[in-house]
């Protein structure tokens, strides 16, 4: 059992106060009954109606797969194309990639949750491919691992995998472009990047410019600490 407007708040993204509004304006109905104390309890599978309207449960955490050439902004002065674009209402942007990097963004509306994500202290692993000039050696695994001198400190990676001219590797941190500063520093720029995972959640077979919705089965790791 919970609160009428937290129920509310919980399956559309408003706030506490738009909820307590929307019941003292008598918009909020149940298979058509006028629901009018925000406060009441309620099953937490009770069908809620706005206006008439069945209130669709919104997700808490939206996966994006970001272009190439988009900033990871709400908006830009300068008019360049930015991943507010693509943003829904009531969420904001987890973290940041860089104009030059596509690949996975995400989009959340639990601030909480969101701190949890990107906090250091919880280690959450952004798994990234690179294509790199030069041919990547062996010895790159272990350069990664020791650590590499950069202009924001000492930065670590954990090789997966490499190729003639890419590289696979993870991070535990979102320090502004780590990748490509440490990968640069280790004698392989890099030429295009692409995040494809973070934490437990992948982006799959997610084209450009397209999303879904995030389960709850991949935020279990957040939620459960």
């Amino acid at each position: 059992m919970k609160r009428l407007d937290r129920l509310i708040c919980e399956r559309g993204g408003y706030s506490r106060k738009q909820a307590s509004l929307l019941v003292r304006k008598k918009r909020v109905t149940s298979n058509g009954i006028l629901l009018l104390q925000g406060a009441q309890r309620y099953p937490e599978d009770i069908p809620i109606e706005i206006d008439s309207e069945v209130l669709k449960v919104l997700p808490t955490v939206i996966a994006f797969h970001k272009p190439e050439g988009v900033l990871s902004a709400n908006s830009d002065f300068e008019g360049r194309p930015c991943v507010g674009d693509w943003l829904p209402p009531r969420f904001h942007i987890v973290g940041r990639l860089d104009s030059d990097t596509r690949g996975l963004l995400l989009f959340s509306r639990d601030g909480a949750l969101t701190q949890r994500m990107l906090h250091p202290k919880f280690g959450t692993e952004r798994e990234y491919i690179a294509t790199v000039k030069g041919n990547p050696k062996p010895e790159l695994i272990s350069q990664l691992a020791v650590g590499v001198s950069t202009s924001l400190g000492l930065a670590q990676a954990r090789v997966l995998d490499l190729g003639e001219d890419w590289v696979r590797l993870v991070v535990t941190e979102g320090r502004n472009r780590i990748v490509r500063r440490m990968l640069h520093n280790a004698g392989h720029s890099v030429l295009e990047l692409e995040r494809v995972r973070f934490g437990t959640i992948t982006i799959g077979d997610l084209a450009e410019g397209a999303s879904r919705n995030v389960t709850t089965e991949e935020l279990r790791m957040w939620q459960m600490k």
